[in-house]
């Protein structure tokens, strides 16, 4: 497995964005998935996490989130991040779990912040990452 860069985002962003960069997840030269990782403080990503990872259907259930959150480490200058998920996306959970993660909290996504969210997603399990 491989992270291949994608993108920079660092300009021109909305209101309320810090700057993020997007890799591509590869298997065999086979892209299974994408990572992201935010920057801000912890602060400004308690809600959607300096993480955020999805695979592609096909290629769920292999732990490629999880291995890609530990080739992700190279990338990250930080002693810690900020890992958030869905309660009820038991994928994320377990990947969250196997990274060794620290629950903090459930909370309520604020009605300021909405507008980043679905119209699906209500509250978020809160964790943090020691790297």
């Amino acid at each position: 497995m491989e992270l291949k860069l994608l993108e920079n985002i660092n300009e021109h962003l909305p209101q309320g964005f810090t700057p993020y960069t997007i890799y591509g997840i590869f298997v065999d030269s086979l892209e299974v998935g994408r990572i992201v990782l935010r920057s801000g403080n912890d602060e400004e990503r308690y809600y959607d996490g300096h993480i955020g990872y999805t695979i592609y259907e096909e290629y769920q259930g292999h732990y490629f989130a999880y291995q890609a959150c530990l080739l992700l480490k190279q990338y990250i200058t930080k002693d810690h991040l900020i890992i958030t998920c869905d309660p009820y996306n038991i994928a994320s959970l377990k990947t969250i779990e196997k990274l060794g993660c620290k629950y903090l909290e459930t909370r309520k996504i604020p009605s300021k912040l909405k507008k980043f969210f679905t119209r699906e997603e209500k509250e978020k399990r809160i964790y943090k990452w020691y790297l």
